[in-house]
């Protein structure tokens, strides 16, 4: 699976592209603010976007909704973060995405990408 993965943290992206790619055998892009998440989304294909929240230049829910408008077709995306504010959960359900609390366990992340998508397919047929 092709991955996006937005995060502006350098720490949490080397775990997280650790073990997708190599526990997970994804290939993974990654974008370190809001407006390269937004232009590799926009022009290239992913089969999942994996969006932190809280990044410079654009937010991940800016990111998200904008997507939402451009892409009819916009591949599955689960937002990461330790925000847990109602109503931009809300949004986020709304939109359609998927939602990781921070901090999360990356030796788990791999099994709740799973989930998630095993989800969307149900959903989808």
């Amino acid at each position: 699976m092709h991955i996006l993965l937005a995060e502006d943290d350098k720490n949490i992206t080397l775990i997280l592209q650790l073990v997708l790619e190599k526990l997970g055998k994804h290939q993974v892009t990654l974008a370190e603010n809001g407006q390269v998440a937004l232009e590799k989304a926009l022009n290239n294909s992913y089969d999942l976007i994996l969006l932190d929240g809280m990044m410079p230049k654009m937010t991940g829910l800016e990111v998200l909704r904008t997507i939402s408008k451009e892409l009819p077709q916009r591949p599955p995306v689960i937002y990461l973060s330790a925000k847990t504010d109602q109503k931009d959960l809300d949004e986020i359900k709304t939109l359609g995405a998927g939602h990781i609390q921070k901090p999360f366990d990356p030796e788990k992340i791999n099994q709740k990408i799973a989930d998630f998508m095993e989800g969307e397919s149900k959903q989808a047929s």
